[in-house]
């Protein structure tokens, strides 16, 4: 049984320009440009360790991170799919989604995109301080192999999560990947395709 692990943001939904937008109206008043954001961003964690990049304290933070959240939910319904993300449905294997972002932020998306019963199980920021963390200890705790186990996401960061989990790392490189296609041959990734379309007809082949 092969295990599909999907990341959320930029591999499903179009969200990149609902977050930065989010996180730099909200910290731009403690003078952060929004280069600054996007550097802080584009180490793929949780949007607390992002703010905690920025150094603001622990405090702050966490006022910072509801206000942003509420931002990001205000926006919901404009959320778009990513490229060909109906073809999840053709993928065979357990699919699972982990994700850095809010399950209350992630479920009325994935409802909308009439896509909550592809997933057997959904992790989202409350789970976890760590995603490859809990990915490795996950398949640890299920006794997976890692040739079974495949981590799907859009970013060089998360080429850098599959292999902190010891998964097979699958990156889309689309129209709403975090990252350029450039970006993510640099981490080496074990696939590269350009559409969950592609990613598909790979696990056909």
């Amino acid at each position: 049984m092969k295990i599909l692990i999907f990341d959320f943001d930029g591999t499903i939904a179009d969200t990149k320009t609902l977050y930065y937008d989010a996180i730099y109206k909200n910290v731009r008043r403690f003078g952060y440009s929004y280069n600054d954001i996007g550097k802080v961003i584009d180490m793929g964690k949780n949007l607390r360790r992002t703010l905690r990049r920025l150094w603001l304290n622990i405090i702050i933070t966490e006022f910072m991170k509801r206000r942003i959240m509420k931002d990001i939910v205000k926006k919901l319904p404009k959320v778009q799919k990513c490229e060909d993300v109906d073809y999840i449905r053709k993928i065979k294997g357990e699919k699972i989604l982990v994700t850095n972002s809010l399950k209350e932020a992630v479920f009325p998306i994935l409802k909308h995109f009439n896509l909550s019963r592809e997933f057997k199980e959904i992790y989202g920021f409350e789970d976890f301080e760590e995603k490859s963390v809990f990915i490795k200890n996950y398949i640890k705790k299920r006794s997976l192999k890692k040739e079974n186990c495949f981590y799907i996401g859009d970013r060089a960061a998360d080429v850098k999560t599959a292999k902190d989990a010891n998964c097979i790392s699958i990156i889309i490189s689309g129209k709403c990947s975090w990252d350029s296609k450039k970006d993510i041959l640099k981490e080496n990734p074990d696939f590269v395709v350009g559409s969950l379309k592609d990613l598909s007809k790979l696990f056909e082949s």
